[in-house]
């Protein structure tokens, strides 16, 4: 007996609830939906494929419905039986994102401390949206390319000289 198993491309199966399929549908119409594996654990992709089957069954006993993903993986870091993450991508938009240890908690709300041309600091209140992981999308208050203060905000006040670790 002999077990075949193609790599290039791989397949990678996963299933999504089923009150996702709308959406799902909705989107595979105007474009490739992007589908990213991830090591379990790590937020970085290791391959990226695209959406090539929608299952037209509800699993009854899960209420989810089978997906799978075509990835060319030319170099090998995908393998036949191997455990991962999918993360199925909809639609995307440009955002602002901080590590997350970066927002801090204050009386007015939600801020950040932002390191000023003159390597000074000030706060920042800001706007969190959704969190992902260690990061965080910002949706008001910060503009693209301002650095912010990611460690030490403990001992920080508006005007404190900082010296930039990167």
């Amino acid at each position: 007996m002999v077990v075949l198993n193609q790599v290039h491309p791989i397949y990678l199966s996963f299933a999504v609830p089923e009150q996702f399929l709308g959406e799902i549908k909705k989107y595979r119409a105007m474009h490739p939906l992007r589908v990213e594996a991830r090591l379990p654990n790590r937020l970085e992709p290791i391959a990226t494929g695209e959406l090539t089957f929608i299952n037209n069954t509800v699993d009854p006993g899960t209420g989810t419905i089978q997906l799978k993903a075509t990835f060319r993986n030319e170099d090998n870091v995908l393998w036949p039986g191997q455990f991962l993450d999918a993360v199925l991508t909809l639609t995307s938009q440009q955002a602002i994102v901080v590590p997350s240890q970066a927002i801090q908690p204050g009386q007015k709300g939600p801020y950040v401390f932002v390191v000023k041309a003159d390597q000074t600091v000030e706060n920042r209140q800001v706007q969190p949206g959704a969190r992902l992981g260690a990061e965080t999308i910002i949706t008001s208050g910060l503009q693209a390319g301002e650095r912010v203060v990611t460690d030490g905000q403990l001992r920080l006040r508006p005007g404190t000289k900082v010296d930039v670790k990167q």
